[in-house]
Formats: C-alpha cells, sequence, structure tokens
C-alpha cells in the first residue's frame, strides 16, 4: 500500500469515528449496523435489515460495485440508513488494495462514496473541506 491509499484510508477512518461521536453520541469509535427485526424471520426485518443482509452478500462474493450501486439506489433518510453505510464504507475501507481493485473498487473511491452519501444524507463529514483532494497533491 502506498503512501497516498495509507493516507486516505486514515482519512475515511476519522470520518467514520466523527459519525461515531458526533451522529450516534458513541465514546467509542466503532459504528457496525446491527439488525433490528429478527433475522430468522424474515417478515420482521426492515427494509434496512434486508439492503444489510443484500450488501453483505455482495461483498462476499466480491461484487462491490453493485454493493455500492445498491446502497445509493436504496437510499433512506434515517439514522439507521447512515449506520448502514457508516458500517458499509468501513468494511470496504477494511480491505486490502486487492480485493478492492478484484471488486473494481479503489481506496479513492471509498473515500469519495462515503463523502457523497453522508452529503445526501445532510451528515457533514467533509469537515475539512476536502471533498476535491486533487488540489492537495493526493
Amino acid at each position: 500500500m502506498g503512501f497516498q491509499d495509507d493516507w486516505v484510508m486514515r482519512q475515511i477512518e476519522m470520518m467514520t469515528r466523527f459519525v461515531a461521536n458526533v451522529v450516534f453520541k458513541k465514546n467509542d469509535t466503532e459504528v457496525h449496523y446491527e439488525i433490528i427485526g429478527n433475522i430468522d424471520d424474515s417478515t420482521t426485518l426492515t427494509p434496512t435489515d434486508m439492503l444489510f443482509l443484500k450488501l453483505q452478500e455482495l461483498i462476499r462474493e466480491g461484487r462491490l460495485c453493485e454493493a455500492e450501486d445498491e446502497l445509493f439506489d436504496n437510499l433512506e433518510y434515517s439514522d439507521k440508513y447512515i449506520e448502514l453505510a457508516t458500517d458499509f464504507y468501513k468494511r470496504l475501507n477494511a480491505m486490502s488494495d486487492e480485493r478492492l481493485s478484484d471488486g473494481g473498487f479503489s481506496r479513492e473511491e471509498v473515500y469519495d462514496g462515503y463523502l457523497e452519501i453522508m452529503s445526501l444524507l445532510g451528515v457533514p463529514i467533509d469537515v475539512f473541506g476536502q471533498g476535491e483532494r486533487s488540489d492537495y497533491g493526493v
């Protein structure tokens, strides 16, 4: 992993910590999506629960671009959706560059996607104005 990818990875981690602290008022830095319904009874699952399960399956299959498309196509303005999106991008960020590449993704796309979806959800995580990284030589 090069310096650029390492820098981007750290930025994503800082943004997820920001969401954990500011949006969810969590002292720890972890945001993990928690299913509301009963996983053994699909009739109790919320649409966000079902999307989470679908995203997990697509990630396992290495279909990362398709998973991100699903995330954006099913946009819902709720705290649970913010939790879901943060969990999704944290999972992508934890992947190796090789696994991301195999799934048709780059570290920069993880960064850009997280910024974009949080912006759509009204969560200002680009607090340092780094959305246009090309101005910073990265």
